[in-house]
């Protein structure tokens, strides 16, 4: 067997148009191509050249692995959770099928992991005009390093991005952390559940590994921005099962701290979507527990969103989902604001 250094696990369907970069960012690794599993797990795509090229992957590459899954789960966690399964490295991470690593991504985690249980990297923002550093709340601090979260809690609020995360496999496995199946926010609960464990974290607030493409457009969505019914409940799930898991190890405490940006965000993605006010309601009514347990203000919505968690709490569905309605409005008119202005900045230069 060969003694490969990190294993990565790429869940895909139907994303054969993004797999080439992907492998090349791989293949392109300074650590050395031949140091690094790459495990592909289709969730049983029904397109011809995904499936085919991924065949030809798993033909050309000793170190590649091509496993196909018998039935569509219909989101990344089951696949992650197969790779995890046939990873052969003693490091793992869990990238995103349509997305690249930097060059030195995995040479600089690997040097830097040691006897740490998780490494955090940061990430650049791609846009199809520009790429944006992302900035953590750390600002422009550099390296941190801890024994515990319990020695700087704000490592709860770095952004899930399980993709910059690298673990140590023997510390997944034995602490049982899985992503959540069937439901969306899987890289939340992993992230958190990891955090919480972890016996030693590095966070690299100023190493950008990873280029996070940001798909929104009508034709073109990452699975973030599709926002319908099935993945605004789907994630809503995820985070029943994050406060689950909260309670099964006594950590409810944190649990503000931790929901402190989804809670928030949750709401903004029904404002920007389509789904009918009879669903909505539906879905602020199944939301109201996690909203009352959990909800603290994001100072990043400038209490644009305060109005809208109250009628939530007061059980106030149909004010609610007016509300929701105006706040759509507001929110496309700010987004035909920043539109014109990336335009008109792009035309000027």
């Amino acid at each position: 067997m060969a003694n490969y250094k990190i294993s990565v696990i790429i869940s895909t369907y139907n994303t054969g148009n993004y797999l080439n970069e992907f492998l090349d960012s791989i293949k392109a690794q300074s650590m050395g191509f031949d140091n690094i599993e790459v495990i592909f797990v289709d969730d049983k795509s029904t397109d011809e050249y995904t499936l085919n090229l991924l065949k030809e992957f798993d033909e050309s590459y000793q170190n590649v692995k091509s496993i196909f899954l018998d039935n569509n789960s219909g989101f990344p966690g089951t696949g992650r959770n197969v790779g995890l399964k046939n990873a052969n490295a003693d490091y793992v991470i869990f990238a995103d099928h349509d997305d690249t690593y930097t060059k030195n991504a995995f040479e600089v985690m690997h040097n830097k992991i040691a006897q740490n249980d998780m490494l955090i990297s940061n990430f650049n923002q791609v846009y199809t005009d520009k790429s944006i550093p992302f900035k953590s709340i750390y600002g422009d601090k550099g390296e941190i390093e801890v024994s515990s979260f319990r020695d700087d809690e704000n490592l709860l609020r770095v952004p899930a991005a399980i993709w910059t995360r690298l673990f140590r496999k023997d510390f997944l496995i034995e602490n049982d952390i899985r992503f959540l199946e069937g439901m969306l926010a899987e890289d939340v609960y992993v992230a958190t559940y990891a955090c919480l464990k972890a016996d030693g974290i590095i966070y690299l607030n100023d190493f950008y590994s990873y280029n996070y493409k940001i798909r929104d457009s009508r034709h073109n969505k990452s699975t973030i921005h599709v926002r319908n019914r099935k993945y605004i409940e789907a994630i809503l799930n995820g985070y029943y099962k994050i406060d689950e898991m909260l309670v099964n190890i006594n950590q409810t405490s944190y649990g503000e701290l931790i929901f402190k940006s989804h809670l928030t965000s949750w709401l903004y993605t029904i404002v920007l979507s389509q789904v009918s006010d009879a669903d909505k309601k539906e879905l602020f009514i199944k939301s109201r527990d996690i909203f009352s347990k959990y909800y603290s203000e994001d100072p990043f919505f400038k209490k644009r969103y305060n109005n809208l968690v109250e009628l939530i709490l007061n059980q106030e569905y149909d004010k609610a989902v007016l509300e929701s309605n105006r706040l759509s409005k507001t929110q496309k008119n700010m987004n035909d604001r920043s539109l014109f202005s990336r335009i008109k900045n792009r035309l000027v230069r």
